[in-house]
């Protein structure tokens, strides 16, 4: 028993050429800080979603060039058939269910 009965803490090698910081010393403490934007669950989280970002990022550029070529291809359908129109001397009245 040690005198006074006080609990007497194990001691560690200390080299006392190198400098250490406590928490270097301390056995109970983990030597690498905790970064929450470390974890791997994270990463693998923000991987994934980066992944279905530019996934989603290419299908709006996909979804937005077949808008522009039916735009274009529907002002040349117009632009025919207004010279159908002038050539025929007849206004276009859209279809509204009768012949």
């Amino acid at each position: 028993m040690n005198p006074y009965g006080y609990y007497q803490f194990p001691h560690f090698p200390y080299d006392y050429s190198s400098y250490a910081t406590p928490e270097q010393m301390n056995p109970y403490v983990p030597t690498e800080s905790y970064d929450p934007d470390r974890q791997p669950q994270l990463e693998r989280r923000v991987s994934q979603l980066e992944r279905e970002n530019n996934r989603q990022q290419r299908e709006i550029e996909q979804l937005e060039r077949r808008v522009t070529r039916l735009e274009r291809r529907l002002q040349r359908v117009n632009q025919r058939l207004r010279a159908v129109e002038r050539r025929f001397n007849f206004p276009f009245t859209p279809f509204d269910g009768e012949y």
